[in-house]
């Protein structure tokens, strides 16, 4: 019997998660869901405090028929730091020895605040000295892990693991077939962050997470439209820049709504040069090439448009479910309509399981 994973992305404004059995040479997807939580205009945001999240969590076990155990889910934001760096070649025992050294000179948090872990990325990559490998050294703050296995407790169970969601994206692309991953970015657009990894030789080069999301759209929409946020939350999720304008009794003309929202990613663009930037000068001006994009945001009509002429590079909306077995007429509601918004439980949920306490 194949084994099964169940990836569970808790985010700012909804649930989702994704079950796949992980069968020989291929993945079938089993179950999907999204659960959107409420927005309340007394509180000015989305219900989303520890005691709603939990009984959210109980809900959707029972309505959907999950099995806890097998649950695999993420953390992110700015109480996690990623970093890739070089070290001497060493054996593993050295380098389990060593890592602690290296973690305080790249991670910007204090030893005993942090939870640490790294993988080995390549002994052998281009641009490597020989004698030197490279490794992808993680990070969470204790007091963030705490927390958000609080959540999962009081609902009554514990997750098999919680993975990094920016690395999640990154299993996600090992999935996609590409003529050459070498200067791909990946770009995840949540409600408060952005996930950002620049690819080379199909390894993160860049890891990062910018605090820019939806959020920031929706704020700048407030300011611009003089709405409300609920309102302006209301007009996102129309998608549809005609429906927009609609919405707004045809005052505003597409064209405007257009350059409103072009405007509103101008700190998200300007983050994201940066880092191009950054990668073109230590890739001896090697450029991006691409970038897939995912994340609520990019349902946004014309949005990949407007990021890929900003960027000045092709921009393509992520199917994360492209080499996944699926029957289409059991997940015609979400799929493919709704595909990019799954890209992190999908990375969470092709990691598998191999003990279960």
């Amino acid at each position: 019997m194949a084994q099964t994973t169940v990836g569970l992305k808790v985010g700012s404004t909804s649930l989702k998660f994704v079950e796949l059995a992980h069968e020989k040479k291929k993945w079938r997807l089993k179950k999907l869901g999204i659960e959107n939580l409420p927005f309340s205009e007394k509180e000015g945001g989305y219900l989303n405090d520890a005691r709603f999240l939990t009984q959210k969590m109980k809900e959707i076990i029972k309505k959907y028929k999950l099995n806890p155990k097998k649950i695999v889910t993420g953390v992110g934001g700015e109480s996690v730091a990623v970093r890739v760096i070089k070290v001497p070649y060493m054996r593993e025992s050295e380098l389990r020895e060593a890592i602690r050294w290296e973690a305080e000179e790249h991670l910007p948090y204090p030893m005993k605040e942090i939870t640490l872990d790294y993988q080995v990325l390549e002994k052998s990559l281009p641009g490597l000295r020989e004698g030197e490998m490279s490794v992808l050294l993680v990070g969470v703050k204790n007091q963030t892990i705490d927390e958000y296995l609080q959540i999962f407790q009081q609902a009554g169970f514990c997750p098999n693991i919680v993975d990094v969601n920016s690395l999640a994206l990154y299993n996600v692309s090992e999935n996609i077939k590409m003529n050459t991953k070498e200067g791909v970015a990946l770009l995840n657009i949540g409600h408060y962050i952005t996930n950002l990894i620049i690819l080379s030789e199909d390894r993160p080069f860049l890891v990062r997470d910018i605090k820019f999301g939806g959020h920031n759209i929706t704020l700048y929409l407030v300011r611009i439209l003089r709405v409300n946020y609920g309102q302006a939350e209301s007009l996102k999720r129309a998608r549809s820049l005609s429906k927009m304008s609609e919405q707004l009794g045809g005052k505003i003309k597409v064209e405007e709504i257009e350059q409103i929202i072009r405007e509103s990613l101008s700190d998200l663009v300007q983050d994201v040069v940066r880092s191009f930037e950054y990668f073109t000068s230590t890739k001896e001006g090697t450029a991006v090439q691409k970038v897939i994009m995912s994340g609520g945001v990019c349902l946004l009509e014309k949005v990949d448009t407007i990021l890929s002429q900003e960027l000045e590079v092709p921009v393509e909306k992520m199917d994360p479910f492209v080499n996944i077995e699926y029957q289409k007429p059991k997940f015609k509601e979400l799929l493919p309509s709704f595909s990019p918004l799954f890209a992190v439980p999908v990375g969470l949920a092709l990691r598998k399981i191999t003990r279960y306490d």
